[in-house]
């Protein structure tokens, strides 16, 4: 059984959470809250369901944008 809460925000957050969704590809503000709640609660845990991937590139992001991949990459991105 679900439960229904009500939730307030200002109306900076609104309007952030809500380009968020749509840049990123969320059907619903609702199921952007809701994903953001399970990456938090059970970030340790195995994620599965549609938004998996959603999770899977914010956890990658965290270390692809990183001085020490930028190095190890460093050799690709040379002109020949």
């Amino acid at each position: 059984m679900a439960a229904q809460i009500n939730l307030k925000l200002s109306e900076q957050i609104l309007f952030t959470a809500k380009n968020y969704v749509k840049i990123h590809g969320f059907n619903s503000l609702q199921d952007f809250i809701r994903e953001t709640l399970r990456e938090k609660l059970f970030e340790d845990e195995v994620l599965s369901g549609i938004h998996t991937y959603k999770a899977s590139e914010q956890s990658l992001a965290k270390h692809w944008l990183s001085k020490e991949e930028d190095e190890a990459w460093e050799h690709l991105q040379k002109e020949t």
